[in-house]
């Protein structure tokens, strides 16, 4: 079984970026692997994706050897397996209010003696079935990460027990949802979040896990550098490529008619 980068990484107390790809198209994350990217993060909370092709995405990862993390909502018992055994190196679940739910995560998503997750061994993330079995389960354990999304209000005060369980390895403040759950929606870097990740790198200090959350940008990701957080999201597929059309088609009427450039802009404000 490959090396996890993100276990890897964060273990020797360096911090982690992740870019996300939006379309979760295995060439892209393909392209990614080459780029030098360690993890790329797949949302299939918000997006819908075939299972054919996740796991072909997941395939991309391994071939590249770059760590696939996928975002998944927690429900039924096979939504957690699945990527899992598509050879998924970690898994984000959103929206987890409690210890007690995180306890259930790990229990799903763990081999014994930290959980009871379901035993296949045939499938790509035990190199299908070429190990055995009790290595298999080992290294499923040890080198897959779980990372708990900390979005609502009733999650807050659960910080410090969700810390502490055998299992959980990362808690990732989720900014957008968690500002609309405050009171204070669309204000990504509200006093009330930044305290919330203060805290939450208190606790994941004093028990060996570590803080996550969204960078927005190369100031703000200095000062969650500075105050201890370690996994950090900087960008997506779609937000470079909107990036990097609109600046190419600005450039482009600037040379013939600086009008239409300013008319431009000024719809994309709308």
């Amino acid at each position: 079984m490959r090396n996890n980068k993100v276990l890897t990484k964060l273990h020797n107390g360096e911090t982690v970026f992740c870019f996300k790809s939006i379309y979760a198209e295995p060439d892209i994350v393909e392209m990614m692997g080459y780029l030098g990217v360690d993890v790329i993060w797949i949302c299939n909370e918000h997006i819908a994706i075939n299972p054919e092709k996740l796991k072909n995405v997941c395939r991309a990862g391994r071939a590249r050897d770059v760590d696939i993390m996928v975002r998944r909502a927690f429900g039924n018992y096979d939504d957690l397996l699945h990527p899992l055994e598509m050879g998924a190196a970690g898994l984000m679940i959103p929206h987890c209010k409690s210890a007690e739910m995180a306890r259930e995560i790990v229990r799903q998503t763990k081999f014994h003696p930290l959980g009871k997750r379901g035993v296949d061994g045939i499938s790509g993330d035990s190199c299908f079935g070429t190990i055995s079995l009790d290595e298999y389960m080992r290294q499923a354990n040890a080198g897959t990460f779980i990372m708990i999304q900390i979005e609502d209000v009733e999650a807050i005060d659960e910080i410090e027990a969700i810390a502490e369980i055998d299992g959980v390895d990362i808690i990732f403040i989720g900014p957008a949802d968690l500002s609309q759950s405050l009171g204070v929606p669309g204000n990504f870097k509200s006093g009330k979040i930044r305290s919330i990740i203060r805290r939450t790198v208190k606790a994941c200090k004093a028990n060996g896990k570590y803080c996550g959350t969204s960078g927005l940008d190369y100031n703000y990701m200095k000062e969650l550098i500075a105050e201890g957080v370690r996994f950090i999201t900087v960008g997506s597929d779609y937000g470079m490529i909107k990036k990097g059309v609109t600046e190419a088609l600005d450039n482009c009427y600037e040379l013939v008619n600086p009008t239409l450039k300013s008319y431009l802009q000024g719809r994309r404000k709308l």
